[in-house]
């Protein structure tokens, strides 16, 4: 079956949607509380370099071997199958957990504007909305991206234009007004998570044309264009509203300077869009990595399931149901932030050791890449982010409380017990190596790597 891709042009849109999310709406009022209003400008901008620097190593692998399920596929056939296996279950965490993130901030802006319905009701229903539509493929999710993206750009510009004219403290006195270096550290390490986004187009390379040149173009073009945004309502959020332990959501400031019609479009063509377009391309992100560990066995062959649109309708279901259980059980945002930004930092790292591997297993694809970069450099850019990772993890680590603790490390265990438990199975009833399944070649790797090797050798002999 042939699954139809989409361009650069919706890639780059799909990049800046599912960057511009529920995150910067659900951490920016948490971020400034830790570090204060003086620090949050600097913050996003610092907070942008190192998106740039812990995405790289992805960026990179990516560029030479694209594939749906990414950074799994890269572990489990370049470094081990046990990392990946790590990894596919931190896909588990944080993408059901993003999802609840973004449905929890949408209800909460909903509720603004119908103050009667239950936030968690509304948060279900949003999920299960665009669960529906992912499962009519990516061509359709693409395009009720691109329209959101619109609507959702002209609100965060009234947002920024029309609040920028009514700030009480200058944009002078806020960047250099000394701040304690400690608490940008633990803001930054949730403020990261807001302007990561752009990575989802990594998880869903099968499905993109030319992924090896136009996923990097797309994530540089789309981080770089938020970035700005971001320092920019950073500076009108605490320019117009200084005591911002009063903060508890851009709406609260919006409303100081916006009409009574306009604070509506913001919070409709603004946050909420901006929380569907970030639960769009999550649902995307997340159901192709939980389809990669399926293929391979980890997870039931049903969740490796394509439908007649050529979108894993298994997996999206996966992610979503175990969203809802999540909001079901009695979440709060505050717990879910925590939670996904430990394996999003501190376990972050086992993702960019692929990068030492890469020129030794597929050294002709990663030499005709489109990022064609010294090797030595890639490395040295893999320890920068892997040290960053865990020093920002360590901070926000102090944030959080017992409870999250306890549950993650119960997770864990469970996720050890399945895995020996599915392996023995697999290899007991069914005959099937799940180990030595996720250690073969991926095809098309091997064509590329096949192509890449004629390529130099054409050139040689000339």
């Amino acid at each position: 079956m042939e699954v139809k891709k989409i361009s650069l042009f919706s890639c780059i849109l799909m990049g800046i949607g599912s960057i511009i999310g529920a995150s910067v709406f659900a951490t920016t009022p948490i971020a400034i509380k830790i570090i204060g209003g003086n620090g949050i400008v600097l913050g996003f901008i610092y907070a942008s370099i190192f998106v740039f620097l812990k995405t790289f190593p992805e960026m990179v692998l990516t560029s030479a071997l694209p594939a749906n399920g990414a950074s799994y596929m890269h572990l489990t056939r370049l470094i081990h199958p046990y990392v990946g296996i790590v990894h596919a279950f931190n896909q588990l965490v944080i993408g059901t957990m993003k999802v609840a993130t973004m449905a929890l901030t949408f209800s909460t802006y909903f509720k603004m504007i119908f103050p009667s319905i239950p936030e968690v009701i509304v948060a279900i229903t949003i999920t299960l909305i665009f669960t529906i539509i992912s499962l009519y493929g990516i061509k359709f999710s693409a395009t009720v991206q691109n329209i959101c993206v619109a609507v959702l750009l002209g609100a965060l510009g009234i947002y920024i234009f029309g609040g920028w004219g009514h700030t009480v403290v200058s944009l002078k006195d806020v960047i250099s007004t000394n701040f304690e270096v400690a608490k940008m550290w633990a803001a930054m390490g949730i403020m990261h998570g807001s302007l990561i986004g752009a990575n989802v187009l990594m998880y869903a390379a099968d499905e993109i044309d030319n992924p090896g040149k136009n996923i990097p173009i797309a994530f540089v073009v789309g981080t770089v264009i938020t970035s700005v945004l971001y320092a920019a309502l950073a500076y009108v959020t605490v320019g117009v509203m200084p005591n911002f332990y009063e903060i508890d959501n851009l709406a609260t400031v919006a409303q100081k300077f916006l009409s009574p019609a306009m604070l509506v479009f913001f919070i409709s063509g603004g946050a909420l869009l901006a929380v569907v377009t970030s639960i769009n391309s999550a649902i995307l992100m997340f159901s192709r990595s939980h389809f990669a560990a399926a293929r391979d066995g980890l997870f039931p062959n049903s969740i490796m399931k394509i439908n007649k649109y050529g979108a894993p309708g298994n997996s999206i279901w996966l992610n979503s149901v175990i969203t809802i259980l999540a909001m079901i059980s009695g979440f709060n945002l505050t717990d879910v932030v925590n939670i996904t930004a430990i394996p999003g930092l501190l376990l972050s790292p086992i993702i960019f050791a692929s990068v030492f591997a890469l020129p030794y297993k597929f050294p002709n694809s990663y030499k005709t890449s489109f990022l064609k970069i010294p090797h030595w450099i890639n490395c040295l850019i893999v320890i920068i982010a892997s040290v960053l990772s865990i020093l920002m993890g360590s901070y926000v680590l102090k944030q959080m409380q017992p409870k999250n603790y306890i549950i993650m490390i119960a997770f864990y265990i469970v996720a050890a017990i399945y895995t020996y438990l599915r392996i023995k199975y697999l290899k007991d009833k069914k005959g099937f190596d799940m180990i030595s399944k996720m250690k073969e070649p991926y095809q098309p790797w091997i064509d590329r790597e096949r192509q890449a090797t004629e390529e130099f050798s054409v050139k040689n002999s000339n």
